[in-house]
């Protein structure tokens, strides 16, 4: 599946979700544990992992070809999330040809909430659909050619309607492009992880509604010179980091020369992180170099309205100053430059 095409999925997904709509489903219906072989996926799996394995949903094929399979689920008595009779449609759709531990592989599997018994069984039957979904999207892709590699890992979860909870989705992409060892500065690696929580109390006014994110971006170029061994190390380095509501839940202050930034649980902070470092001297065979880095820092409180806090300087790598980081744990291990 071409990249470009898996970006674009990736973007409708996280559309969806950051706009508050998703949440982590509140039932036990497992995404994984399937298998598939040229195409032919088989939904019981290795017999232990599959939601049609271990005897707590009952599961019937609808419709099958390559790539895709259609199932109704329906689960038993002591079901998890579910009651007896509770009844699903499973979609599963990966590559026509794809097997189990491909290096390149895509999948969606979803699953739609019905009162419907889709393959008849005689009797009178309600079309009593619920509204939501459930859905996982997978693709993983390495490549490479003597002297680079690359790759693209992503994960989103989006459960809306009967599925919602208010635990917590952790969305998960990354791309690494390690480029071509005889080529300068096409290094490139990218990580984005967002997670959201929503209201799950169905009597509230807000039921469904967001109450909380976090937001992690990094962007790391590598800037070496072919074929220059201490320019190795020559890095830029861009952070983000916000924390929302209900999954803002550290106190914290930190002082820079330009004042000091100041939050409560439950503001709605961010934090930027800019790093690099070049050796200049690298030309004369000599390690450091006067200016050879930069760092700059911001810290905002949104709620506040007040201006964001921050700090640049030159320094030494990760010294001081504006190579500081939160000390309160708000938003995770500090930053670093490695390339």
């Amino acid at each position: 599946m071409h990249k470009s095409f898996k970006l674009a999925a990736l973007a409708g997904a996280l559309s969806m979700a950051i706009g508050g709509s998703a949440v982590a489903a509140n039932h036990d219906l497992a995404f994984d544990g399937w298998t598939v072989s040229n195409g032919q996926i088989n939904e019981n799996g290795d017999g232990t992992a599959s939601v049609c394995s271990g005897g707590a949903y009952d599961c019937s094929t609808i419709a099958a070809g390559l790539g895709f399979k259609q199932i109704q689920v329906t689960a038993v008595a002591g079901t998890v999330g579910a009651v007896a009779g509770d009844s699903y449609i499973m979609t599963i759709v990966t590559d026509q040809n794809a097997n189990t531990g491909d290096t390149n592989f895509f999948s969606d599997v979803s699953f739609v909430k019905m009162k419907l018994n889709v393959g008849g069984g005689g009797g009178t039957t309600v079309n009593n659909n619920e509204n939501g979904i459930s859905s996982r999207q997978t693709i993983s892709e390495i490549s490479g050619t003597a002297g680079a590699s690359a790759s693209f890992d992503s994960t989103t979860d989006i459960n809306t309607g009967w599925s919602v909870s208010g635990t917590p989705i952790v969305i998960n992409q990354s791309l690494r492009d390690d480029g071509d060892t005889s080529i300068s500065g096409d290094d490139f690696r990218s990580n984005f992880d967002y997670t959201s929580q929503n209201d799950s109390d169905p009597n509230s006014a807000t039921y469904g509604e967001r109450t909380g994110f976090t937001l992690s971006v990094d962007q790391t170029a590598g800037l070496a010179s072919a074929g220059d061994p201490l320019s190795v190390d020559d890095t830029q380095v861009f952070a983000l980091r916000e924390v929302q509501g209900t999954l803002s839940t550290i106190a914290g202050n930190v002082a820079l020369s330009g004042g000091t930034a100041s939050w409560v649980a439950g503001d709605d902070v961010k934090a930027i992180w800019l790093g690099q470092t070049i050796n200049l001297d690298s030309v004369n065979a000599t390690a450091g170099g006067l200016g050879s880095s930069f760092g700059y820092l911001s810290f905002e409180n949104i709620d506040s309205g007040v201006n964001p806090t921050t700090e640049f300087g030159f320094a030494a790598s990760n010294a001081a100053g504006a190579w500081a980081w939160d000390p309160n744990g708000t938003f995770g291990p500090a930053p670093t430059l490695t390339p």
